[in-house]
């Protein structure tokens, strides 16, 4: 009896471990914020809300609209613009 406790014991609490990492890493992918960019290259502004300066400049260079995480968007080396000054 005392062997199988130290059998179970680990690996219950590695399995509860494992379980937590797993729900803290989809919290992450949860709470990350999105943006919208045109998928256009010559297109260098991502913004927080689909505004119509998004839409009239996107429609200019024949592209489309996206919402995508904003680490993505940096990556892409995309900058924040305002709706106000495009």
């Amino acid at each position: 009896m005392k062997r199988i406790n130290q059998i179970t014991l680990p690996a219950a609490v590695a399995s509860l471990f494992f379980f937590f990492v797993g729900e803290l890493k989809s919290a992450e992918k949860t709470n990350e914020e999105f943006v919208y960019l045109c998928n256009k290259p010559g297109q260098k502004c991502y913004y927080i809300i689909p505004c119509e300066t998004l839409r009239e400049t996107c429609n200019k260079a024949n592209g489309k609209l996206f919402k995508v995480p904003l680490s993505r968007a940096i990556q892409m080396k995309r900058t924040e613009c305002s709706c106000e000054n495009g």
